[in-house]
């Protein structure tokens, strides 16, 4: 029986099958890109030759002891933030002004992240900057930290953090990678929802409920989240932006830098080489075994769901889905849990995402959304009785659950199909659309 590797939490976990084993990570346009020998000289090499604008040192060169703020990932990506740090404050030395530098962690709406979190993101640059010098952002922040600067023509109210409007010099930084409804993350997903009001998050990524379904994963035409978060970034733009894009196993494939919309378009068009793969309509799976990607993409539910919504779609009508996703912090979102608790039905949780938007609430839409066309198992630590009520069979063993999918759909084991995917949410899996 062919023996798999997969990535669960900290460590890996092994699986077998006597189904036919189809590993489609070796298949696409992602083996013909090859990671960067040394991440150091490919991130200086973005900063040396910026699209669409200045070097970043000419640019601090021009401000006049400037308050500069960089705006990096939180604790639920996985970006090279300490990497492009030291790239960044050695341009920045170099342009020759000084300057106060402020870090900026972009939390969205997310939790703040606990300090053994920053240490694992800033790595050196933690004690460099010390407690004073790492702000966090709190999307319902009180008082004036956060300044409404405008309304979007989707009637986006756009409220942002005080810290970086009020920098001489803006820097964004962050990962370049697949999301769910904005298309691609990176750029100006930095802003918005990086470092804006809850209920600026709200009124955009309510727009998911396209009914044109052009809110979707690794689409960037016309999708109405992706738009209203560009217009909302463009009430504030960055002056330079470095976004990186990182392979499943954390290899760095490449560094851009420069103006944003053209760093992100870049970056862009390479993940999309990376992370999707086209199927045809008879390569599509009897069982799909899909890997958040381990920790910290599978810290939560809420944050590895992501990988079903990327995957559900290769799966055969009436076929299953195994998430494998370890889910030590629990559920991760309280509004998710109690939109799977209240709606039981795709229908249901449509009309509620529809009428009352609430963030965290739309992951129920989209799991509801993917269930009805198949049915899902989750091997995690969570309470398996919990994710029974809402219709999710849960195991504690990736190997039981394989196995028992593998008796379930079809008699004759050594025809079933079986796909094993081990970074769900850095892939893609689209039915092809031709005849």
């Amino acid at each position: 029986m062919p023996k798999t590797q997969i990535p669960y939490g900290s460590k890996p976990i092994k699986i077998e099958t006597a189904g036919e084993v189809l590993d489609l990570e070796g298949e696409s346009d992602r083996s013909k890109i090859t990671p960067e020998p040394e991440d150091q000289t490919a991130i200086k090499h973005a900063l040396q030759n910026p699209l669409g604008t200045k070097r970043l040192r000419e640019i601090v060169a021009q401000k006049e002891a400037a308050k500069i703020v960089i705006v990096i990932d939180d604790h639920t990506r996985d970006a090279p933030t300490e990497k492009m740090l030291d790239a960044l404050t050695e341009e920045i030395r170099e342009g020759g002004k000084g300057g106060r530098v402020t870090l900026l962690v972009a939390c969205g709406t997310h939790s703040a992240p606990a300090e053994e979190d920053l240490k694992r993101i800033l790595g050196k640059h933690f004690s460099r900057f010390g407690e004073n010098g790492v702000k966090v952002h709190d999307c319902d922040a009180g008082g004036e930290e956060l300044v409404q600067v405008g309304t979007t023509s989707r009637g986006t109210p756009v409220r942002l953090n005080r810290t970086y409007l009020e920098a001489d010099l803006k820097i964004l930084t962050g990962d370049l990678t697949l999301h769910y409804y904005a298309g691609f993350g990176g750029g100006r997903k930095s802003i918005l929802p990086g470092i804006a009001a809850r209920e600026t998050v709200n009124a955009n990524h309510a727009l998911l409920t396209d009914e044109r379904d052009r809110a979707r994963t690794a689409n960037l035409e016309d999708n109405p989240v992706h738009l209203d978060m560009t217009e909302a970034a463009s009430f504030a733009p960055p002056d330079f932006v470095l976004n990186v894009v990182v392979d499943a196993s954390g290899n760095l494939v490449g560094a851009y830098a420069g103006e944003m919309n053209a760093v992100f378009l870049k970056g862009a068009e390479v993940a999309k080489k990376l992370f999707c793969f086209e199927l045809e309509p008879n390569e599509l799976f009897d069982v799909l075994v899909v890997s958040a990607g381990g920790f910290p993409k599978d810290r939560n539910l809420y944050q590895a769901t992501k990988a079903v919504e990327n995957c559900y779609r290769a799966v055969a009508p009436g076929g299953r889905l195994i998430l494998v996703a370890e889910c030590r912090e629990g559920v991760g979102d309280a509004y998710f849990e109690e939109w799977m608790n209240e709606h039981g039905t795709y229908e249901a949780a449509a009309a509620a995402v529809r009428t009352n938007f609430v963030l965290g609430g739309h992951k129920a839409f989209y799991i509801r959304k993917a269930m009805k066309r198949v049915r899902l198992s989750v091997v995690s630590e969570l309470d398996a009785a919990l994710l029974n009520a809402w219709g999710i069979s849960a195991y504690d063993s990736a190997q039981v659950a394989v196995r028992e999918a593998e008796e379930k759909n079809i008699k004759d084991k050594t025809k079933v199909k079986v796909g094993i995917i081990k970074n769900g949410l850095d892939t893609l899996l689209v039915p092809s659309e031709r005849k």
